[in-house]
């Protein structure tokens, strides 16, 4: 079956200054590079839903979704933390990418399709149940395990490849005998752990300036075996593409092969209909590649 692929227009409406990494031209890219190909032509797309505040409030304290509601500015942007930057268009498109990591779940949950790829920003998985962090206001692949628990799913794979350490999707899924989690980082990087994980979680740092053939053996050594072992009922995949070379933001030296690579032996040994979320990427070209090596992936293997 065709891959979704999950979008909206205030992902690419919203605006930063222009030195913050997370522009519109990051989903700009994507898009370009998927007309280009014509690949746009054999994806299956959808509009990403306002997320349910139910469900939102099952990730998220009710006082930190608040208290960021009556800090929007009426105009212009409110820094929360040297990095976290909040404006009206950003917190409106922060719950349309969590409502659309739902929907992702309800579509393979409902067999209309074995993968789905949500295109949002701001990324998630540096928040918190209770505070922003990293550009995240809200963590969409929470939101995406909620909504899975909802659905009656029982085991639950997370999986996160972006250069820095999800400590947000950690923090919310640490401890849960539902939910097995694998992080993929750069040591050292932004995130980076300061205690040792919970016992559900499986961390993979790389050394800076690690390149495909360290991933590869990394991967296959620490996660795969132990991935088909928990025979995951769903797989919910943060996808950060800013371990590319090209990419200022981490040492890593991965290309797009290596992302194409990672995807298409998590779907083989998982066997599980599979989500992912945007995360990172901010080198605009880089990330079109990138993800369309992934969607491209998506599509052999369905």
């Amino acid at each position: 079956m065709p891959p979704a692929l999950i979008s909206h227009p205030l992902f690419r409406e919203y605006r930063l200054p222009e030195i913050h990494p997370d522009q519109p031209r990051r989903i700009e890219a994507v898009e370009d590079r998927l007309i280009a190909s014509g690949l746009d032509l054999l994806l299956r797309p959808f509009e990403a839903p306002e997320v349910d505040p139910g469900l939102l409030q099952r990730v998220h304290h009710p006082e930190y979704l608040a208290g960021l509601a009556e800090s929007i500015p009426a105009e212009g942007w409110t820094d929360l933390d040297g990095d976290t930057w909040l404006t009206a268009g950003a917190w409106q498109a922060a719950h349309r990418a969590s409502g659309g990591a739902a929907l992702g779940v309800d579509l393979v949950l409902d067999g209309t399709t074995d993968t789905a790829f949500v295109l949002g920003r701001p990324p998630g998985h540096h928040a918190r149940a209770e505070r922003a962090g990293g550009f995240c206001l809200l963590n969409h692949v929470g939101v995406a395990v909620a909504r899975a628990r909802e659905r009656g799913v029982g085991r639950i794979a997370v999986l996160d490849f972006d250069a820095h350490l999800g400590d947000g999707t950690e923090s919310l899924v640490g401890g849960a005998p539902d939910v097995r989690m694998y992080s993929l980082y750069q040591q050292g990087g932004f995130g980076a752990p300061q205690e040792r994980p919970a016992g559900n979680i499986r961390r993979l740092p790389l050394p800076p300036r690690a390149e495909g053939e360290v991933l590869r053996e990394g991967v296959e050594g620490v996660f795969l075996g132990d991935l088909a072992a928990f025979q995951p009922e769903i797989l919910l995949i943060s996808a950060g593409f800013d371990g590319h070379r090209e990419d200022d933001l981490s040492d890593l030296r991965l290309v797009e092969g290596d992302y194409a690579w990672l995807v298409r032996r998590l779907l083989e040994v998982s066997g599980a209909p599979t989500v992912f979320s945007l995360e990172g990427g901010y080198e605009p070209a880089a990330l079109g590649r990138s993800v369309h090596a992934v969607l491209h992936t998506l599509l052999e293997h369905g």
